[in-house]
């Protein structure tokens, strides 16, 4: 199960990557990118009380989140729902 979750986080990650490189705003979009992940990261926690769903704030999903933007908080809302 492990392997598989790394599996999805590389695609995501991918396609972020192939994006940002086809829109040739490489700096402009990573730094965007970065902006809306933490925004929705920081909403989802704010409303986590609301809707039940809650993602730990550490070190690892602000940055994973800050990098890879929303589809990294798409996989660890993924990963709250199935664990």
């Amino acid at each position: 199960m492990k392997t598989f979750f790394i599996v999805i986080f590389s695609v995501f990650a991918l396609a972020v990557l192939f994006f940002m490189i086809k829109s040739h705003k490489l700096f402009r979009t990573l730094i965007f990118n970065a902006f809306l992940g933490l925004c929705v990261l920081a909403i989802i926690d704010l409303t986590s009380k609301l809707t039940g769903l809650y993602i730990p704030i550490n070190w690892y999903s602000v940055g994973g989140t800050a990098i890879f933007g929303i589809p990294a908080v798409c996989l660890f809302l993924v990963l709250q729902i199935l664990i």
